[in-house]
Formats: structure tokens, sequence, C-alpha cells
């Protein structure tokens, strides 16, 4: 797309006039691609947490169909997707802050690194109704609530034999292990 664009434009002037010339015009062109490939990522980010959590609301109340599931799921893979396209621009974004500005900027990206990890951590949870900082109940409350949250409603014929252990291994590393029951 570069090269074909770059030997489309005609320009008058000088070489160096020449240059900068494609130069914006090309920088025009990639903003627009950039646009209609991926958007404002962040804006799409919010429609689909949006989407999400209207499909758990109504999970909650036991009114989510087969489809609406198939569709949440769908849901959270795209999010996925877009958070690993927000991880990769912000790690280019600070890649060219650094490329212009050299260090001085390490202070700066570190300390909004930080904030953004205590931001997304959280200490604790409120368990019956007292709050505890406790990291084996915080662990077992959660492992508590995704069994709860994700258990089969049905038979899907899984042959265990035939699974690969080592899918299981990273959740083994979390202290959780895979309750897996053979067909019997």
């Amino acid at each position: 797309m570069v090269k074909n664009k770059w030997n489309s434009y005609s320009v008058q002037g000088n070489s160096i006039s020449k240059l900068k010339d494609k130069f914006k015009l090309l920088k025009a062109d990639l903003k627009e691609w950039n646009h209609d490939v991926f958007g404002c990522l962040d804006i799409k980010k919010k429609w689909i947490l949006k989407d999400i959590e209207a499909l758990d609301i109504q999970d909650d109340n036991n009114n989510l169909e087969e489809d609406d599931k198939l569709k949440r799921m769908e849901l959270i893979s795209q999010l996925r997707v877009t958070d690993k396209k927000l991880d990769s621009l912000l790690k280019q974004k600070a890649r060219v802050n650094w490329f212009k500005h050299g260090d001085s900027n390490s202070k700066y990206y570190h300390s909004v690194i930080i904030c953004r990890r205590l931001r997304n951590e959280f200490k604790g949870l409120e368990v019956g109704n007292q709050w505890s900082e406790d990291p084996e109940v915080v662990r077992r409350e959660a492992k508590k609530l995704f069994e709860e949250r994700f258990v089969a409603t049905q038979d899907f014929g899984v042959n265990f034999e035939t699974v690969d252990s080592r899918l299981f291994r990273w959740r083994t590393t979390l202290g959780w292990s895979p309750k897996l029951q053979r067909k019997k």
C-alpha cells in the first residue's frame, strides 16, 4: 500500500520539496487507512464492554438464550483482540516518545505504568459483610465465583483422554486444579 501510494503521487519542485510533499500526502493517506482499518480502539472497547455488560445483566436475570451466550463469547474474543491492539499501540507510542525525547521520559513513562497497574489492581473484596485483604480468602472467593459462574449445563462429549494435560498447567500455577471427570 505504501509503495503504491508513494509511486502514485506526482508533485512538482526540487528534490527536497518533492520529498516533503510526498511525505505529507502519505501521512494523510496513512491516517485515512488507519481510521478505516482500526477505527478508534478506545470507543470500540467501550461499545464491546457495554454490550457484554448488557448480556451479563440479562444472564443474571436468567434470560440469556443460547445465541446470546455465543454472542457474549464472540464479544469477549473481540475484547481480547482490541486489548492486544491497544497494548501494542501503547508500546509503539512509548517507543516513539523515547526515540524523540530519549531517556528524559523514563520517570514519566514508568510513573504512568505504575499508576495504571495500581488502578487495575484490587487488594481485597467483601466476603459476606466483611472486607478481607487476605490473599487466600481473595483467591478462594474468586475461584468460587468462577466455578459458580462457569458451570457446564450439558455434556459436550469431550473425551478427556485426548485432551493434552499441558493445557491445564496454567491453572495449577494460580492455585486452581481442574476437576476433570471421565465420561462413563
